[in-house]
């Protein structure tokens, strides 16, 4: 069975605040903790940043994805943070990278995308990233 295959697999989009005591540059180090530890765990996303807050949707099997959002939540580097979906999903969206990364200055968009929950934030999100310059 292919790794897109899997039973289990399943997402998450959510958005948190830049913790008050972070610097924006905590970024990445986070990034260069988290690629090689989602890679093995078979976790895969994209991380968008503005600056001052954090989306990222991610995708992977549910328990090792329920287990990173709980540490996640538990990180001071992260304030606010608001689950925007979760739930099952039938194959992987992200086949070239396992944690892309973009920053960007558009917080209109991002502002709108916080509005939503569900399925239409995931496919605000999905649509927002052809706009991004994302970083592999």
């Amino acid at each position: 069975m292919s790794a897109d295959a899997s039973p289990g697999l399943y997402e998450f989009l959510y958005t948190s605040q830049l913790g008050a005591q972070a610097s924006p540059l905590v970024v990445g180090q986070i990034l260069s903790r988290a690629r090689p530890t989602n890679a093995q765990a078979g976790v895969s996303g994209l991380l968008i940043f503005d600056g001052q807050r954090f989306f990222q949707h991610l995708e992977g099997p549910r328990p090792t994805l329920e287990a990173l959002m709980g540490r996640i939540v538990g990180d001071s580097r992260h304030e606010d943070m608001r689950i925007l979906h979760e739930g099952l999903l039938p194959q992987r969206r992200y086949h070239r990278f396992d944690m892309g990364y973009a920053e960007t200055d558009d917080l209109d968009a991002l502002g709108a995308l916080i509005q939503l929950s569900g399925p239409s934030a995931v496919e605000r999100f999905l649509q927002m990233r052809t706009s991004f310059d994302i970083q592999a």
